[in-house]
C-alpha cells in the first residue's frame, strides 16, 4: 500500500505536471472507481476545471481545481473550488502521460478512469487490485463511501515530518498511550500517513521492540524513535518511495527505498546490523518485521501476540 513517501513523491512528480493545467474531457472506464457522482455526472462536474493546486493529507491525494462558476465552462469569469480526494489503498496508481504511451498490458487493461488535459497530456488511474477510489466529496448525496473518506480526513492525526510533529507532542502522545507501538504507529489517528513498511523501519531504527507499550519507552527511546520517524520518512522521499509491488511515481517510475529496507520483508534473513535473523510475527493481521537482537523485548514484550 503506498504510505506518505510514496503518495508525497507522486504529488511532487505530479504537480508540476498539473498545476495551471485545465481539464478538457474526463473518461470514467469503470464506474466504480469514483464515489460521490456517476461517471456522467462526474465528468460534467470536473470538465472545464482548472488545476490550482496539488496536496496530501495522510495518504490521501487533494487535487484542488477551480471550476467556473454557473454555465461558465465556457469563458472567463468567476469561479468555484472543488475538491477531488484520490485514496490509492493496496495497489492503485495516479500516472501522468502522453495519450499514445503504452503502459504495458495490465495496466492498461486496469485503466479506470483518465483525464485529459489542455496540453493534450493524460493524468490515467491505474488500479490492479481495485481497492482505491476517486471521491467527488460535493454534492456526494450521503454516499457511504465519500462519507467514510470524509470522516478519516477528519480524524487523521498530525503530520509526522514539515513541523506537524513537536517532539514535546510526541513524548506527550506516547506517554498517555498503553497500546502496543506497532499497532500504535499504523492508527492513522494516531500519527498521519505510517504504514506497514514504514513503521517496521523506524522501530528498528529506534531499536525498539513492535511490541513494546508505548507508555513504556523511556525519554531516550522516545527520542530515537521520534527521530527514526523523520529520518526514515525524509529518506524514502528523497528516494521516490518503495516500490514492492505495484507503486510507481506520477510519471510511471519505481521508488528505490526498497534497496534500503533493513527488516522489512527479510524473514529469515541475517540482520544487516548484527547477523541475527530477522523474526516476523503477524499482529493485528499484519505482518511485523524486527531483529530480536538489535529490538529487544523487554517483560511486557513477551505476551503472545
Amino acid at each position: 500500500m503506498p504510505e506518505l513517501p510514496e503518495v508525497e513523491t507522486i504529488r511532487r512528480t505530479l504537480g508540476p505536471r498539473l498545476v495551471g493545467r485545465t481539464i478538457k474531457r474526463v473518461e470514467v472506464r469503470n464506474p466504480k472507481f469514483v464515489a460521490g457522482a456517476g461517471p456522467e455526472a462526474f465528468a460534467r462536474a470536473v470538465e472545464g476545471a482548472r488545476v490550482r493546486a496539488l496536496e496530501r493529507r495522510g495518504k490521501f491525494l487533494i487535487i484542488k481545481l477551480e471550476v467556473p462558476a454557473g454555465d461558465g465552462h465556457s469563458s472567463p469569469g468567476p469561479t468555484e473550488a472543488l475538491d477531488i480526494l484520490v485514496h490509492l489503498k493496496m495497489a492503485g496508481q495516479l500516472v501522468w502521460c502522453r495519450p499514445e504511451e503504452d503502459l504495458g498490458p495490465t495496466r492498461t487493461k486496469h485503466t479506470h478512469v483518465v483525464f485529459s488535459l489542455d496540453d493534450g497530456s493524460e493524468l490515467r488511474y491505474v488500479d490492479v487490485r481495485h481497492f482505491g477510489r476517486i471521491y467527488l466529496p460535493t454534492g456526494h448525496g450521503g454516499d457511504p463511501f465519500v462519507r467514510r473518506a470524509l470522516r478519516t480526513l477528519e480524524e487523521l492525526g498530525p503530520e509526522p515530518r514539515e513541523g506537524g510533529l513537536a517532539w514535546d507532542e510526541f513524548r506527550r502522545m506516547l506517554a498517555s498511550r498503553d497500546a502496543r507501538l506497532k499497532p500504535l504507529l499504523l492508527d492513522q489517528s494516531f500519527i498521519a500517513g505510517l504504514g506497514n513498511i514504514y513503521s517496521d523501519e523506524c522501530l528498528f531504527r529506534a531499536g525498539v521492540h513492535p511490541l513494546r507499550k508505548a507508555s513504556s519507552l523511556t525519554e531516550e527511546e522516545a527520542r530515537r524513535l521520534y527521530e527514526a520517524i523523520h529520518e526514515v520518512l525524509e529518506e524514502a522521499i528523497r528516494l521516490h518511495g518503495t516500490s514492492v509491488r505495484d507503486y510507481v511515481d506520477g510519471e510511471g517510475r519505481r521508488g528505490e527505498f526498497d534497496e534500503r529496507l533493513e527488516v522489512y520483508g527479510r524473514p529469515g534473513e541475517p540482520c544487516l546490523r548484527c547477523g541475527t535473523p530477522i523474526a516476523r510475527i503477524v499482529l493485528g493481521g499484519r505482518s511485523t518485521h524486527f531483529c530480536p537482537r538489535c529490538q529487544p523485548a523487554h517483560d511486557e514484550s513477551r505476551t503472545n501476540v
